[in-house]
């Protein structure tokens, strides 16, 4: 294989899974929903490299290790395995893909079948793909467990009968029985203690060396991420973010949700013990339905405001808060003010009392004054709430405060680290708006 071209080609990958979509919810006529596990998803990975892919749980890294190595069937999207669809590959193809292409599941505990033996367990790929005669397999076992660090004498052994991060080895003994290329390491080292961690972590990096392999590390833990990888795949809501060589993102993070994640790692020195973190605002979206344009904007500290609009950030945000809950009517009206002191008639509150109901509203969204060009902006807006008129409120509101966040996606571009944000590269050129603003 050529050294330019890379083992793995992500494409655009999709992965959606359906609700509604019952024999039952369609003669209700109830429209399938989907959810956005993995969309458009895109990376390469080079041969004898390790790619981490990190992110929050739930951003959907694991669904996509799984569909790209076919555990699971795509919604779109490509997958190339040196040069070949991966999603085109049936019979034999298929079954020579399934042995360079292996995997290692998150927890030791349910990924071990109890009924078998470890060394059946670790036996098992040679037999459904015959690979040698009876006795070369059984050697090859007990050669896997002795280099995983396990005695071959313990073959004739039980799953309950080791630790975690023997039962650990033992799926790695496992995804090496068929000397594959390529491996996914789906949290390899989450379910196990600290000490334990190192030891499984130096044990993939001997074994990479020594078998040639190539790693897609999975990982929420970014010192793990830090220690093993080559390069550094940050994923939210489905998608990537930004990607780039393990030192530049770790030293250098672009994205705003990079720079969340790196500043929430506890730091060693005694130095920054009182520094202060920043910790993200809000709850992270539904991928039943992620936010329009950016989809990090809902809890990014860094929303480009328009052009023509002085504010702070801190405002800003809050004006984009008020104006979500008022999309969402998440506001109770009915309980603004003291026990029936606004009474709706047919045309809603009495116009004597709008200003009263406005104040009234506005005390309970907000925490402090807004400057006076955006205080009355807001109470325009809650204005229209007296008559329970929430699109004309959220539109006042958009039409003043929209951002291109909301507005445009940003792509992730090419290059040695992209970064799928409005403020840097081929974004922040279109918009007319700095690589760095704050």
């Amino acid at each position: 294989m050529s050294a330019d071209r890379p083992l793995v080609r992500v494409d655009d990958l999709e992965k959606y899974f359906w609700e509604n979509d019952s024999i039952l919810d369609r003669l209700l006529g109830e429209e399938p929903v989907p959810v956005r596990a993995v969309d458009s998803v895109s990376f390469d990975i080079y041969e004898g490299e390790t790619l981490g892919l990190v992110g929050e749980s739930g951003c959907g890294k694991s669904t996509t290790g799984e569909t790209l190595l076919r555990l699971q069937e795509p919604t779109g999207g490509g997958v190339e395995f040196d040069g070949h669809d991966v999603y085109e590959l049936d019979g034999t193809e298929l079954t020579d893909f399934r042995r360079e292409a292996q995997v290692v599941f998150q927890d030791p505990f349910s990924s071990l079948d109890p009924r078998m033996t470890i060394g059946e367990i670790v036996r098992q790929p040679l037999d459904i793909h015959g690979v040698g005669t009876g006795d070369e397999r059984q050697q090859r076992v007990r050669d896997l467990l002795e280099r995983v660090g396990l005695s071959a004498d313990q073959l004739d052994r039980y799953p309950h009968e080791f630790s975690g991060g023997q039962r650990q080895r033992i799926g790695i003994a496992r995804a090496l029985a068929l000397e594959p290329e390529f491996i996914v390491l789906d949290e390899p080292t989450s379910a196990l203690d600290v000490s334990v961690q190192a030891q499984v972590l130096n044990l993939l990096d001997d074994l990479q060396d020594e078998f040639d392999l190539t790693y897609l590390l999975i990982s929420h833990d970014l010192s793990v991420i830090r220690h093993v990888c080559d390069r550094v795949a940050v994923m939210y809501l489905g998608e990537i973010v930004e990607i780039g060589p393990v030192d530049d993102l770790f030293s250098d993070p672009k994205h705003p949700y990079t720079q969340a994640l790196l500043e929430s790692v506890p730091r060693a020195s005694t130095q920054e013990r009182e520094r202060e973190r920043e910790t993200l605002a809000g709850d992270v979206p539904s991928p039943r339905d992620p936010p329009s344009g950016c989809r990090f904007r809902t809890r990014c500290p860094m929303v480009i405001p328009p052009a023509d609009l002085e504010i702070e950030q801190d405002t800003y945000r809050e004006l984009m808060t008020v104006r979500q809950r008022i999309e969402d009517r998440d506001i109770s009206l009915e309980s603004v003010g003291d026990d029936d002191q606004f009474e709706r008639g047919d045309g809603g509150i009495p116009a004597a009392d709008v200003p009263e109901f406005v104040a009234a509203v506005k005390d309970r969204l907000l925490d402090e004054a807004l400057p006076p060009r955006h205080d009355e902006v807001l109470e325009e807006a809650l204005a229209e709430l007296a008559d329970e008129d929430w699109d004309a409120a959220a539109e006042r509101l958009r039409e003043t405060y929209e951002s291109v966040c909301e507005r445009e996606h940003p792509g992730l571009g090419n290059g040695g680290h992209p970064v799928a944000c409005h403020l840097h590269g081929e974004a922040s050129e279109r918009t007319g708006e700095p690589d760095s603003w704050t």
